[in-house]
């Protein structure tokens, strides 16, 4: 039986819906969690599948194999991957910055975009809303998913910057917040099984596409947000892997000074 790694917030729900629905069967087994604990389930070997950050899928290319058509991505505005701060962006230099533990790619997407596009190094700190070590009191936050919506209605930050806005404002580009990918290993030795989950996660994908007014009916009190936000929210995020967004990928990469080597399962 295939383990299958699966987001904790409502933006993957759409590429799952069929599988949530019971509309579409799977003969696998769902482990649920953040994503940067997906991330290194999915490099350690504890899942075979997994929805996963395209910085990880970067990093360690030579680990995966990438579905695709698949992807968690936005062009212009995310809504759920954001830097709030006291401050306007440009005073945050020296001064203390948190960043969420829950996400590899958006950590390096706003350390490259202070210190390349605003030109200023803070002092980075760490926070787990789960372990509730973040101050009350901080300057600058990074924040994704449902923990976004939620921290943007408490109302405490004057200046809100959305990173997938700030990456197509500098590059034109779709940016690739996330990827479906499996262990090569896994591939090799199921190769039967991943292209059958493979076919059923495209589906899916369809299913809740198609079924975002549902969705919303049924998810959006999870993110602390209305169904007519949660609604405005899916129009921004794009779960397509085209051309254009390869192109991102390939930026992102470079920029990451990592060698480009992505390798897509052929279907």
């Amino acid at each position: 039986m295939l383990k299958v790694g699966k987001i904790e917030y409502i933006n993957t729900i759409p590429v799952y819906y069929g599988f949530i629905k019971g509309t579409v069967k799977c003969n696998c087994t769902f482990i649920e969690d953040v994503p940067s604990e997906l991330n290194r389930k999915l490099r350690e070997g504890e899942l075979d599948i997994s929805v996963v950050s395209s910085f990880e899928c970067l990093k360690n290319s030579n680990l995966y194999i990438i579905f695709p058509d698949v992807s968690i991505s936005s062009i212009g505005k995310v809504m759920s991957v954001l830097f709030f701060s006291q401050l306007p962006i440009h005073q945050l230099h020296r001064k203390d910055v948190w960043l969420t533990k829950s996400s590899m790619t958006s950590k390096a997407l706003i350390e490259f975009l202070l210190r390349e596009k605003y030109g200023i190094e803070p002092n980075y700190k760490y926070y787990s809303l789960k372990e509730g070590n973040l101050p009350k009191n901080a300057t600058a936050v990074l924040s994704i998913g449902d923990e976004a919506f939620k921290i943007m209605k408490r109302k405490n930050f004057k200046f809100i910057y959305d990173l997938g806005e700030e990456w197509f404002n500098m590059y034109q580009l779709p940016f690739v917040f996330a990827l479906w990918a499996v262990r090569r290993n896994a591939f090799e030795e199921k190769q039967k099984e991943v292209r059958e989950f493979y076919g059923k996660l495209i589906e899916s994908k369809k299913i809740g596409t198609s079924m975002l007014d549902e969705i919303c009916k049924t998810f959006s009190k999870r993110a602390s947000i209305t169904e007519s936000e949660c609604m405005k929210y899916y129009r921004y995020l794009n779960y397509d892997l085209k051309e254009e967004h390869i192109e991102s990928l390939k930026v992102f990469s470079e920029i990451l000074n990592l060698k480009y080597n992505l390798v897509f399962m052929e279907v």
